[in-house]
């Protein structure tokens, strides 16, 4: 056991210490809390000019929307163009003197782009390029309709007003929620697994490499000699692990404090991603855990099966195309917590880790299920770290080509 203390303790304190750990968690941290202090700053420094400029700016600027569109209309009396203007919210209105004035400032850009209103129910859209993303043509479209609608209602001695009212009727509605609130929890859920994934990932070779690196300058010789494998290999892992969890947990820890900070002037708009329940927490805590300590025991074990830090990458390959498709299904199954995929997900250790935390945290799920995936996913766990100590002491003696996981565990077999 001492032995593992010192392995642990010197497997954490090399991660530590390392600049490029120090200096990355710092910068996360700090763009974090400068991002969430922003609406204090602006508030702080900017209150005063932004008030000045509303009060230079004229109030009825406000009725339209961004940039000027022209207009000609051919028949003025079988056209209302003001009602036309007072439905049109894409922007602001501005007659034009003939239909090549309108040209000219719309190639030009002092109209957004034009209308040739030929009739109530006829125009013709002019615009310098057609983008794949216009809404300018409906919302004009809209606004005609409308004054179309109220001239013929007009007509027939119909106020306009008492149609709409029962066409567009004003609806109250409220939700009574029994279970979760799959739409508030969903953006605290993707934060999570997404920080996860990318832990995962970053830490997993990084164990990786450091196990290759040892024993490529020979000193894994003299530590599998000199204490036990399980040793060796769980130290590497946990301390690997507990740099991850640290780092990790000090984003969130600025993350928080930065928030609580400066909720008042967000107006506690973010409330829904740092006010995450406690058991949501509890439970992306141990599964978070026992899935990190899942995937470090194969990285660290594929690092032992190689002889340069060079092949690691190729060697991690499959891992890590099975670790995407685990993040993969996670993400989908955000959308569909009742999906049969998201279901049998929780229960595989590859994967439960994640699908069961996104089922807890979005979906409705019972504790016997929850219970009986952790179960899985730890007994996995403690059987993954049991055959890498194996892996790693069989591939301090292999030097050469990589050893592919499949060919190591025959290896063992027939031993």
């Amino acid at each position: 056991m001492k032995d593992f203390f010192i392995v642990l303790k010197f497997e954490l304190m090399g991660f530590l210490k390392n600049k490029s750990f120090i200096i990355s968690t710092l910068i996360i941290c700090l763009l974090l809390a400068v991002g969430l202090s922003i609406p204090t700053i602006k508030d702080t420094f900017f209150s005063s000019s932004s008030e000045d400029k509303s009060i230079l700016e004229d109030p009825a600027d406000e009725a339209y929307g961004d940039g000027k569109y022209g207009y000609i209309v051919e028949d003025k009396d079988a056209v209302n163009i003001e009602d036309i203007k007072t439905n049109f919210f894409g922007g602001q209105l501005v007659e034009a003197d003939t239909i090549e004035e309108l040209e000219k400032k719309v190639k030009s850009g002092d109209f957004k782009a034009g209308f040739r209103i030929q009739s109530p129910v006829k125009y013709e859209y002019i615009v310098e390029n057609n983008e794949m993303m216009d809404f300018n043509e409906g919302a004009f479209q809209d606004a005609l309709v409308k004054a179309y609608r109220i001239k013929e209602f007009g007509n027939r001695g119909i106020g306009y007003d008492e149609v709409e009212k029962l066409i567009n009727p004003s609806i109250e509605s409220q939700t009574k929620i029994l279970g979760k609130d799959s739409a508030k929890n969903y953006l605290y859920t993707y934060v999570l697994v997404f920080g996860l994934y990318f832990v995962i990932i970053l830490y997993g070779q990084l164990i990786a490499t450091s196990v290759a690196s040892e024993k490529s300058n020979r000193a894994m010789e003299v530590l599998v000699t000199s204490t036990k494998t399980t040793n060796l290999i769980f130290g590497k892992v946990l301390g690997g692990a507990l740099a991850g969890i640290i780092q990790f947990g000090l984003v969130m820890l600025t993350g928080g404090i930065a928030y609580k900070l400066n909720a008042a002037a967000w107006n506690n708009k973010l409330d829904f991603i740092f006010k995450i329940p406690g058991s949501v927490l509890l439970t992306f805590s141990i599964f978070g855990i026992l899935g990190y300590l899942f995937y470090s025991f194969i990285f660290g074990a594929l690092g032992a099966l190689v002889s340069r830090t060079e092949d690691i990458s190729a060697s991690a390959t499959p891992v890590t195309i099975v670790f995407v498709i685990v993040f993969m299904i996670s993400m989908m199954g955000m959308q569909n917590t009742e999906s049969v995929v998201l279901k049998v997900a929780s229960f595989i250790p590859l994967s439960s880790f994640m699908a069961m935390f996104v089922r807890v945290s979005m979906g409705s799920v019972s504790t016997f299920e929850i219970l009986v995936s952790l179960g899985i996913l730890a007994l996995s766990t403690g059987l993954i770290g049991l055959l890498a100590s194996k892996i790693y002491r069989m591939g301090t003696l292999m030097y050469g080509n990589p050893i592919k996981l499949k060919n190591a565990i025959k290896i063992m077999r027939s031993k």
